[in-house]
């Protein structure tokens, strides 16, 4: 329900229907197969203790997790290229904080 609604919202469509044809998930709209609920007047019985185990069990879980043994971690290349250097007089007497002047082939 909540996917439909903000599926909805996310296409400007703040008219949507209550109803909803009938489709491979229309069981999981039961008991009422509408898209919206009516409020109901109930008193919220979780305990936060039990709230907090839940949750603190849960983020253990996910610090536990490993990656997918399907997906290669490599090391990205560089968005530059390198050129040749040519070895002109002027480059021979660079130092190693000089920046020596690159050029293209000819073809």
């Amino acid at each position: 329900r909540v996917w439909c609604y903000e599926t909805a919202v996310l296409l400007g469509r703040h008219d949507i229907s209550n109803e909803i044809p009938f489709n491979d998930f229309y069981e999981y709209f039961a008991p009422t197969y509408d898209l919206h609920l009516l409020p109901e007047n109930m008193s919220n019985m979780n305990d936060k203790a039990k709230i907090d185990e839940i949750r603190t069990n849960l983020l253990q879980q996910l610090l536990e997790l490993q990656g997918s043994p399907s997906v290669a971690m490599q090391e990205v290349p560089p968005l530059y290229e390198c050129h040749e250097q040519t070895n002109d007089d002027e480059n021979e007497d660079a130092g190693p904080n000089t920046r020596i002047k690159q050029t293209t082939k000819k073809q």
